[in-house]
């Protein structure tokens, strides 16, 4: 924004997956933000939860579920409704504005991620109208209507319906609401606001059915810093592959609502 002298504020949501490793590394400035969502393992097929993950914290989700939330990325909040944002203001010229943070203020978070995870970026037009439970319920049905599982589309477009209803509905208290309340504000129902979200799924290149895209792959062997990164990762079976691909997410989809 100092570069191209735009005038105005802004929350940021930036993720990528490492290509030499299966986690994906994320910055985050403000209210906007993503969560990553796991399927349930079952009884006889438990796994060690990821370092890094709630997993643990979260005691792997709620029985009956098909899905539970494997990590949340935090806020950052100045106070309540006024998040770290990216900014210029007119009269903030070329010296640092203390009324904006920087980009050496975001949340930097790195976070182990298995085939199958689902990822969802939003603005808090999600996050302050849909709480968990919602969200995993409107996935869920979603997921087990398809019958063949639901695209990246179908879910931010299912997604972002939700949180537009609820925003709309008047009877029921918002996340924003509760939190607006713990705040002594009143506020009651929804909170209308732009809403966009995008969602991926994490997927094994080469699966039935997958539509995965390489983060990083190419002909002959393993680039050196390639095998370094997969033997530190655990993953050194991979180096020995004539051919490679490193890192694989199905491609992403976005819905917006105003």
């Amino acid at each position: 924004m100092q570069i191209s002298r735009l005038i105005g504020s802004s929350t940021a949501c930036l993720v990528s997956l490492d290509p030499h490793k299966t986690e994906l590394r994320a910055a985050n400035i403000g209210d906007s933000g993503f969560l990553l969502l796991r399927r349930q393992a079952g009884s006889s097929s438990m796994v060690e939860p990821a370092l890094g993950t709630l997993d643990s914290a979260a005691g792997i989700g709620a029985a009956g579920r098909k899905l539970h939330i494997a990590f949340r990325s935090p806020q950052q909040l100045r106070a309540f409704n006024t998040p770290y944002q990216l900014g210029r203001a007119p009269d903030s010229g070329d010296a640092p504005d203390d009324r904006f943070e920087t980009p050496q203020d975001a949340s930097l978070v790195r976070v182990p991620v298995r085939p199958g995870d689902i990822l969802v970026l939003a603005t808090d037009g999600l996050f302050d109208n849909v709480d968990e439970e919602a969200l995993l319920d409107t996935i869920e049905d979603l997921i087990e209507g398809s019958g063949t599982g639901a695209s990246p589309q179908q879910l931010a477009d299912a997604i972002a319906a939700r949180a537009k209803e609820l925003s709309l509905d008047k009877s029921v208290d918002s996340p924003f609401a509760i939190l607006a309340k713990d705040n002594d504000i009143l506020w009651g129902g929804g909170r209308p606001d732009d809403i966009t979200v995008v969602a991926f799924r994490v997927a094994q290149r080469g699966a039935a059915g997958s539509t995965a895209v390489p983060l990083a792959s190419g002909p002959g062997a393993l680039p050196e810093s390639t095998r370094l990164g997969l033997e530190s990762s655990g993953r050194g079976d991979a180096a020995a592959r004539e051919g490679w691909d490193i890192g694989f997410t199905e491609r992403a989809a976005e819905a917006n609502w105003d």
